[in-house]
């Protein structure tokens, strides 16, 4: 199995992770945790899609993994 399969899966158990915790209230979606893992996931998932050429895939995970890493870089401001 190549190493970027595997980082995918990784990446892809991640989100998932963190989108269960999420919708079952156990974390918040502004939380670092929840972020982190979106951010790492993320970012793995795109570095499979570019290397299998899968654009649009890798468009829509990099730009999600940067939000993620932005918003914990800088997160929003209480209001």
């Amino acid at each position: 199995m190549e190493l970027t399969m595997i980082g995918a899966y990784v990446g892809m158990f991640m989100v998932l992770a963190a989108f269960a915790a999420e919708t079952r209230g156990i974390v918040s979606s502004r939380s670092f945790n929840y972020l982190l893992l979106m951010a790492i996931g993320e970012a793995l998932l795109t570095a499979r899609a570019y290397v299998t050429n899968e654009w649009p895939f890798a468009v829509l995970g990099g730009i999600w993994a940067a939000f993620a890493a932005y918003s914990i870089m800088k997160p929003p401001s209480e209001q």
